[in-house]
């Protein structure tokens, strides 16, 4: 069971219902054993600065920032209780000849890929976590795109 609540404004022609969807079909497909309870939070470069400054050490703004809890057994299996940020302005910046919808969900996958436990940190780790975006990047629901 995945779960998402959001705060902020979503881009325009993206409805929560299909967004959490999609966030529950990646995390079932890559941690099926798992249940996520995911906050959301669309936030402007400032805000975005200050989180990437205080929590990983370096002050400028970034497009996605993710944190999970370890497993935690409440009776029903593993829960991790999760935290995604996106920065809505450097996702406009940074979409190319993306639309902003194309790219916010592509920042979206990257930051659920790591909660389900994908790092890009070693070449080989980052290569399967790009060919897992690659995959889910084609799957993004017509609504999403």
């Amino acid at each position: 069971m995945t779960s998402l609540n959001i705060q902020g404004e979503l881009p325009p022609g993206i409805s929560k219902d299909v967004l959490e969807g999609f966030a529950k079909y990646i995390l079932t497909q890559e941690a099926p054993e798992t249940n996520f309870e995911i906050s959301l939070l669309l936030t402007n470069s400032e805000s975005m600065r200050e989180y990437n400054l205080r929590y990983r050490g370096v002050d400028s703004p970034t497009d996605v920032l993710s944190f999970e809890s370890e497993c935690l057994d409440l009776g029903m299996g593993c829960m991790k209780m999760c935290d995604i940020i996106i920065d809505i302005n450097q996702v406009f910046k940074q979409k190319g000849e993306n639309t902003y919808k194309e790219e916010f969900c592509q920042v979206l996958v990257h930051a659920l890929l790591h909660l389900a436990g994908y790092d890009h940190i070693r070449p080989a780790d980052k290569k399967k976590m790009e060919d897992a975006e690659a995959n889910y990047r084609k799957q993004i629901p017509r609504e999403l795109e």
